[in-house]
């Protein structure tokens, strides 16, 4: 796929750092399938549509919406526990976004590399397995490297500090709110893929 010629980095920019879920891959479907069979054990109906609205928050802000919205008491840790196998059980579903991944391929060799995403670090490892991409980066920070995911830019500011470059020499690329006001709290520029790729819940 070409690369739209707005993501190309400005010519002062000495790193990429890209999230994954949504961004690098359409990991939806297979998240929707893992986290629905998960709930399935307390009753929970997850619906497409609450997961749709709410892609880009992490597993802990999901459940915590989910159970605000539902009433029903669950054990967040227990489904984080359940999630990582059963994401694993669904990666046949995972597909690259072609346009994210291209501007990996064009600018490995070339610039520092990096991944800042708020998933668990054996599906963000999957994940990029999954898209044979995993080995084009220089660091994958997940959220056990921080404990904070994003709005907060620790996921960011660790990855900048693990590829020794200043934050306002990153270009970042994103695909949530959260991840561009994490990104751009970093002190990092931010590219807005969502224009150019939305996933399609029929699909999930």
């Amino acid at each position: 796929m070409k690369i739209p010629p707005q993501f190309t980095p400005p010519p002062t920019t000495k790193a990429l750092i890209f999230d994954c879920d949504g961004t690098l891959a359409d990991t939806f479907p297979a998240h929707y399938r893992a986290f629905k069979e998960a709930l399935s054990f307390y009753n929970i109906n997850f619906e497409t549509g609450f997961y749709a609205a709410r892609v880009g928050l992490s597993r802990y802000q999901l459940l915590t919406e989910l159970a605000s919205e539902t009433g029903i008491t669950f054990d967040p840790e227990d489904i984080a526990a359940r999630n990582a196998d059963l994401f694993l059980k669904h990666i046949d579903a995972v597909r690259p976004i072609s346009f994210v991944t291209d501007i990996v391929r064009q600018f490995q060799g070339i610039l520092p590399l990096g991944v800042a995403s708020g998933g668990q670090a054996p599906i963000v490892t999957a994940t990029l397995h999954a898209i044979g991409l995993y080995d084009q980066f220089d660091v994958v920070v997940t959220i056990e490297d921080t404990h904070r995911g994003k709005p907060h830019p620790d996921l960011y500011l660790t990855a900048a500090d693990r590829l020794n470059i200043n934050p306002e020499h990153i270009q970042a690329f994103e695909d949530s709110d959260e991840g561009i006001e994490a990104a751009t709290s970093a002190g990092m520029k931010v590219m807005d893929i969502r224009p150019y790729y939305l996933s399609d819940p029929s699909t999930w």
